[in-house]
């Protein structure tokens, strides 16, 4: 039976970028990282669970369908996430209350157009 997720990894050809576009932008604090023959993983610190951005050999360009996957951080205040990042990011829909309600959410694109959006209370 599976009980979570552990691992989410976005791919790019440009990892380093983009990591330090979350660390920078998103206020991530980089934890663990990975380094194989041919790949590695710059992690950032959400243990027990893995968030990274890593390089690996069979991933080149952007993203060219960033609706297929999107990830989802839990945080405090939707709205107070999005008053820190609003200008350095593209929104893609501002704070709202999410059906079936109880819950805000926001998504935003990074710089590669993979889709990122925050759950969590007003």
């Amino acid at each position: 039976m599976i009980k979570k997720t552990l691992s989410v990894i976005i791919w790019s050809e440009n990892p380093d970028k983009l990591a330090a576009w979350y660390k920078d932008t998103l206020d991530l604090k980089t934890g663990e990282s990975t380094t194989l023959p041919n790949d590695y993983c710059i992690g950032f610190d959400f243990s027990p669970n893995y968030f990274s951005i890593g390089k690996h050999d069979k991933v080149s360009g952007k993203n060219i369908d960033p609706y297929r996957i999107m990830v989802g951080f839990d945080v405090d205040s939707v709205q107070a996430m999005y008053e820190k990042i609003k200008d350095k990011v593209v929104v893609l829909f501002p704070p709202f209350l999410a059906p079936p309600g109880g819950f805000y959410c926001m998504t935003i694109e990074d710089p590669e157009k993979n889709i990122i959006q925050f759950f969590g209370g007003k």
